[in-house]
C-alpha cells in the first residue's frame, strides 16, 4: 500500500517545487509587466508623445495617438511576459517546448546591443544631418542664391518667404550626408540576408554620386551657356534688322512674332541638347550613350532642313509678293510661292534621310508632270501666239 503511495504521489510531490517557483515567477511577471506598462503610459503622456507623432506627421489627428500609445503600453507588457516564459515553463520540466522558445529568446536579447547601437546611429545621424542642413540653409540665405538665381534665369524676383534652390540645395546635401550614415547603421544590425543588398545599392549609389554631380553641372552649366548666347544673338539679330523679315514667315504684314527670338530659342534649344547629352554620356549608361551619339549625329541633317524650309518660306513669300506686284497676278505668284516651297520639303525630307529613294521618285514624278502639264498648256493654250511669233520671225528673215 506504502509502494502505492509513494508511486502516486512522489512525482507531485517532487514537482511541487517547480510548480510553486513557476507560480512565483508568473506573479512577478505580471506584477513586472504591469508596472512597466503604466510607467511607460505615464511617460509618453508626460513628454505628449501624441503632439509630438501628429506634428510628426505619423498620424493625421492627436486622437489617434492616445491609441498609438495604450498599444505601445500593451506591447511593453506582452515583452515582459514573454521575457519570464521560458523561466516559468522551465519549472513544468518540459525542456522540449522550453529550450526552442528560449534559443529564441538568446538570439533576440542578443540582437538587441546592435538594435540599440544602429538606432542610436541613425538618431546622432539625423541630427547631425539636420544641423549640417541648417547651417548650409543660413549660409545660403546669407548668399541670397535664389535671387542669383533669379537674375540667371531670367525669373522676377521671388518672393521673400520663397526658397526654392536653396530648398533643393539643402535637401539633397542632407540625403548625401545620410546615406553613408544609413549605410553604417544597416552594416550594425548585422542582419546579411537584409542589411547586405541594401548596402550593396547605397555603395553603388554613392559610387555613382560623382557622375551624377558632373551630369548636373554639365546640365546647369549649359542651361546658363545657352540663355547666354541665346539673348546676345538675339539682340544682334535684333540689332541686324532681321525682324523686318518676320512678316515673309507668315506672309502678313503684321507678324506676331519675332524672327530673332525664333533663331535664338533655335539656338539655346540645340546648344542644350548638346549639353544634355553629355551628362548622358558622363553617366555612363550604355544605351542612352547610344541614343545622345545618334541624336548628335542626326542634328546637322536637323539643322540644315529646318533652315532649308525656312529659307523657302521667306523666299518664297518674298518671290511671290514681288511677282503679284510687278504682274498683278495672284494665280502665278501663289503657283511659285507653293512650287518654291514643294521643292523645299522634297529636299528637307532628302536631307533628313527619310526614305530617300521614295521621295525622290516622287519629286522626279511631280516635276515631270508639272513639265508636261506646263508644256502641254503651253502648247495648247498659246499654238496662236507661237504661230505669231513665227510668222515675224519669217517676215524678218524674209526681208533681209
Amino acid at each position: 500500500m506504502t509502494s502505492i503511495l509513494e508511486t502516486l504521489f512522489l512525482p507531485l510531490v517532487s514537482a511541487l517545487p517547480g510548480f510553486v517557483s513557476m507560480l512565483i515567477l508568473l506573479v512577478i511577471a505580471f506584477v513586472l509587466a504591469s508596472f512597466l506598462r503604466k510607467l511607460t503610459l505615464t511617460g509618453l503622456n508626460k513628454i505628449q508623445f501624441a503632439d509630438k507623432l501628429h506634428k510628426w506627421g505619423i498620424i493625421k489627428q492627436e486622437d489617434d495617438g492616445k491609441g498609438v500609445i495604450k498599444n505601445l503600453g500593451q506591447l511593453v507588457y506582452f515583452l515582459v511576459i514573454l521575457f519570464f516564459l521560458p523561466s516559468i515553463l522551465s519549472g513544468l520540466n518540459i525542456s522540449s517546448t522550453v529550450d526552442p522558445i528560449a534559443s529564441m529568446f538568446q538570439k533576440f536579447f542578443a540582437f538587441i546591443p546592435n538594435l540599440i547601437a544602429a538606432g542610436l546611429i541613425l538618431f546622432v545621424g539625423t541630427f547631425f544631418c539636420n544641423f549640417i542642413k541648417s547651417l548650409l540653409v543660413a549660409f545660403l540665405e546669407r548668399l541670397d542664391i535664389d535671387t542669383w538665381y533669379a537674375k540667371v534665369t531670367g525669373q522676377e524676383k521671388l518672393p521673400i518667404d520663397t526658397k526654392q534652390l536653396i530648398s533643393v540645395l539643402a535637401t539633397v546635401v542632407y540625403v548625401l550626408v545620410f546615406i553613408p550614415i544609413l549605410t553604417l547603421a544597416l552594416e550594425t544590425l548585422g542582419i546579411t540576408s537584409i542589411s547586405q543588398p541594401i548596402v550593396t545599392i547605397l555603395n553603388q549609389v554613392i559610387g555613382a554620386l560623382p557622375s551624377v554631380l558632373v551630369a548636373l553641372v554639365l546640365i546647369a552649366l549649359g542651361s546658363f551657356i545657352a540663355k547666354l548666347i541665346g539673348n546676345l544673338l538675339e539682340n544682334l539679330l535684333e540689332t541686324a534688322g532681321i525682324n523686318t523679315y518676320s512678316k515673309y514667315l507668315t506672309n502678313k504684314e503684321d507678324a506676331n512674332f519675332q524672327l530673332s527670338a525664333v533663331i535664338a530659342q533655335v539656338v539655346r534649344a540645340i546648344i542644350i541638347i548638346f549639353f544634355f547629352v553629355q551628362a548622358i554620356q558622363v553617366l555612363n549608361l550604355q544605351v542612352f550613350n547610344s541614343v545622345g551619339t545618334a541624336i548628335l549625329a542626326y542634328l546637322p541633317s536637323l539643322i540644315s532642313a529646318i533652315a532649308i524650309v525656312v529659307l523657302a518660306v521667306i523666299g518664297g513669300n518674298i518671290l511671290s509678293s514681288f511677282l503679284n506686284k510687278v504682274t498683278n497676278n495672284a494665280f502665278l505668284a501663289g503657283l511659285v510661292r507653293y512650287g518654291i516651297l514643294v521643292l523645299a520639303v522634297f529636299m528637307a525630307l532628302d536631307q533628313l534621310k527619310f526614305a530617300q529613294n521614295i521621295v525622290q521618285s516622287t519629286f522626279t514624278i511631280v516635276l515631270g508632270a508639272f513639265a508636261v502639264a506646263f508644256a502641254l498648256a503651253f502648247g495648247l493654250g498659246g499654238r496662236d501666239f507661237a504661230a505669231k511669233q513665227l510668222e515675224k520671225l519669217d517676215k524678218k528673215i524674209d526681208k533681209e
